[in-house]
């Protein structure tokens, strides 16, 4: 007699979750890419102060 297409061995979870996790891993953004968006964004405010002053013929 044959075992039933549910009795399955649970071993197979950990594979399917190391998989998962490496998908996921492989489409999320690098770290150095994520970094980049960071400073991009802290320094989005300083972008208008600087337009301005280029606009008005001011050197640094």
């Amino acid at each position: 007699m044959s075992r039933h297409l549910i009795d399955t061995p649970r071993a197979t979870r950990g594979q399917r979750l190391s998989r998962f996790l490496r998908i996921a891993r492989e489409e999320a953004p690098h770290l150095s890419t994520r970094k980049l968006i960071a400073r991009m964004r802290a320094q989005a405010g300083q972008r208008v102060p600087a337009y301005a002053r280029i606009a008005r013929g001011k050197q640094v």
